[in-house]
């Protein structure tokens, strides 16, 4: 079989490369624009380099976003399956960090943190992404992590009176997975219309040495209109639709899988923007969202007792950006931000021979939250600048029904409303050196509310830990003391980044055992619920190269390393070890050849209450190769590859349930661009 798939690969790549050869140059040029309009780029404040760090690790055009993610210096996924990974920005995660939709709040409605919001957008309607880490990481919305913000591809206007497009297809061995992507464009006058739809399938990946990995398959479909309509020369109103669908999710590391995860994004935003006047651009955007979601335990085997859990999330919010230009040398960043989020869980217990049991795990529970944010810019002159962020919060936390008030009250939390008004701020200096090096330093004070699972979670069930856990809505909110100092280095057409970071926090929400609670799960270890500890620290590196030695060859490299301890110098939980990514292109003209490490060292620091062992190290290796060309007077762009060359079984620290990643991979990805 992986015979006749590099054969059909190696005829496919010859077929297109020969009928290229009588095509003219001009369309060869058009064909490498277009290709490069398409990419998905990252925008750090802190970090530009990061749009080419990710342009060319996205070699693979059927990457979903967190295969994206998990190549970024910053971010580290916690795997639960094949689909629904959770992003943490320097080990922060949860309620610790944002994660936004074009600027939008959006909450799962899994109760397992088996629907983090990222599995809900598919880079084909994705424009960018922007990464913050602490220092303004705040902006939108109280955070001591920092923020994720995908933000939504906008229809354009540069084919007007024609539909342009792309076409995507592709398929990957270990899991026999296949995905189709549609991607379609419309300018008529002042009005322009883009959609997309994504489908993908994946059965069941085996892992390193051919061993089949059971309820690792998914199934979804995303799909997306935005239409946008220009009023004047500097005005433009847009509305966006966007959709995803998700069935048949399987979770090898919990004790249930999905049987449905569907999210509802809508917006309509007014932005006016005129760069030569003080109030350089304005936004207003109102949006809602709702997330629909459904585990499933009918397909496991010997399931001592079938349980319904469905749950629900329910967001809608207001927000609106100013940026003023003050004179010369400062400008002013202004945000107000309003929303609102409903959660409710429940489960429905099926014991043979007896009535159904039903219970909230999320008692009906409402957030609102009322913020605003400045961020300062000083050029100082042309090597040297400050900035200042500061924002201020006003949430509040409440159960909103009788049934739910009833049930908490059993722990005497019936009455368990609560108002918080966070405060965070931060200020920044960077300093270029002379035309190669430039420095940057921060310092940061940041704060953030507890999550709805850590006030309200009852019963929550952790098969990592092994532990039924029961919310504490009294905690307190975490504070964090932050600093930063990056410098980089840029001869040339290189360049070079090291990033330190550290972090206390104060009130860190931690778990303990409640010895005197009784299970409600089968089989739990126990009962836990949260409790603030005094501190915990936090620290680190990052750092990054993109060089090019010789004009067709180009070396990318990426480490990261993170230290962290609680109060009593006990490792705290989901750190990930030292981990490297290198990769060197070769591109002497429309062909590239791409050969790539993947190291992580042995993580010997864990924390055995959470559930956590030692992780061994491994090494992968990857191969891709690429081919830009023209077919049937179409733009084209073939993708093939093979990742995990040698079959390694492994998996990483953050995997839950030590379950194995996908072995040998081949692929082959085609994409028709018109």
């Amino acid at each position: 079989m992986m015979k006749r798939f590099i054969q059909i690969v190696i005829l496919l790549m010859i077929v297109v490369n020969s009928r290229a050869q009588n095509k003219n140059a001009g369309l060869l040029k058009d064909s490498n624009r277009v290709v490069i309009l398409d990419e998905v780029t990252v925008i750090s404040k802190q970090n530009i380099p990061q749009r080419r760090l990710v342009n060319f690790f996205k070699a693979n055009n059927a990457s979903t976003l967190e295969d994206i993610l998990s190549r970024l210096p910053e971010l580290s996924l916690t795997r639960r399956g094949a689909y629904g990974m959770d992003p943490a920005i320097r080990s922060f995660n949860g309620g610790q960090i944002n994660v936004l939709v074009d600027g939008m709040r959006i909450h799962g409605a899994c109760t397992d943190k088996m629907d983090p919001v990222t599995i809900y957008i598919e880079p084909v309607n994705l424009e960018t992404l922007e990464l913050q880490t602490a220092a303004n990481g705040f902006s939108s919305g109280a955070s001591i992590g920092g923020t994720i913000n995908m933000k939504i591809a906008e229809p354009d206007y540069l084919n007007n009176k024609k539909v342009t497009g792309i076409f995507s297809s592709g398929y990957q061995t270990a899991a026999k997975s296949f995905y189709e992507s549609l991607r379609l464009n419309y300018a008529d006058g002042k009005w322009a219309f883009r959609g997309s739809v994504t489908y993908r399938k994946n059965s069941n990946y085996r892992s390193g040495g051919g061993e089949k990995i059971n309820f690792s398959q998914y199934e979804k479909i995303n799909y997306s209109l935005s239409v946008k309509y220009l009023q004047g020369n500097y005005n433009s109103i847009r509305a966006d639709v966007l959709m995803d669908d998700g069935w048949n999710i399987g979770y090898p590391a919990l004790p249930m899988d999905v049987g449905y995860a569907g999210a509802r994004i809508g917006s309509l935003s007014f932005v006016h923007e005129n760069r030569q006047k003080h109030l350089a651009k304005f936004q207003l955007k109102g949006y809602a969202n709702q997330v629909h979601h459904y585990m499933d335990d009918t397909h496991r085997p010997h399931v001592a007792m079938h349980m319904d859990m469905p749950g629900v999330s329910k967001t809608i919010g207001l927000y609106s950006e100013a940026e003023i230009n003050i004179n010369k040398k400062q400008s002013l960043l202004l945000r107000a931000d309003a929303s609102s989020t409903f959660l409710k869980a429940s489960m429905t217990m099926y014991q043979p021979g007896q009535l159904p049991m039903y219970m909230l795990t999320w008692p009906n529970n409402k957030k609102n939250q009322f913020g605003i944010s400045s961020s300062w810019l000083w050029q100082i002159d042309s090597s040297m600048k400050w900035q200042l962020n500061a924002r201020v919060d006003y949430i509040r936390a409440a159960l909103t029904s009788e049934e739910a008030k009833n049930q908490a009250g059993i722990f005497d939390y019936q009455q368990a409303s609560k108002n918080n008004i966070l405060k965070n701020g931060s200020v920044q200096f960077t300093k270029k050196i002379n035309n190669t090096i430039k420095t940057n330093a921060s310092i940061a004070y940041t704060e953030r509310v507890p999550t709805a699972s850590e006030r309200y979670g009852f019963y929550l069930f952790n098969s990592n830990d092994g532990y039924d856990y029961i919310g504490n809505p009294y905690l307190l909110p975490e504070k964090a003391l932050q600093a930063e100092i990056s410098a980089s280095y840029s001869p040339a057409r290189n360049r070079v980044q090291l990033s330190v970071f550290y972090s206390r926090i104060h009130h860190y929400i931690s778990s303990v055992t409640e010895a005197n609670v009784s299970t409600m799960t089968i089989g739990a270890n126990g009962v836990k619920t949260y409790r603030n500890i005094p501190h915990a620290f936090i620290s680190g590196l990052e750092a990054s190269c993109f060089l090019k030695p010789l004009q067709k060859f180009d070396f990318v490299s990426t480490l990261r390393y993170t230290y962290a301890k609680d109060y009593k110098d006990e490792p705290l939980p989901g750190i990930a070890p030292l981990k490297n990514v290198s990769s060197i292109r070769y591109q002497p003209n429309k062909i590239f050849y791409q050969v790539e490490t993947e190291m992580a060292a042995a993580q010997n620091r864990f924390q055995v209450s959470a559930g956590e062992d030692k992780t061994k190290s491994y090494t992968l290796w990857h191969v891709r190769l690429g081919l830009n060309s023209i077919l049937f007077k179409k733009n084209i762009e073939i993708q093939t590859g093979m990742e995990n060359v040698f079959d390694k079984n492994y998996h990483e620290h953050l995997d839950w349930g030590n379950i194995a990643r996908p072995g040998r991979n081949a692929y082959l990805q085609i994409k028709m661009m018109f």
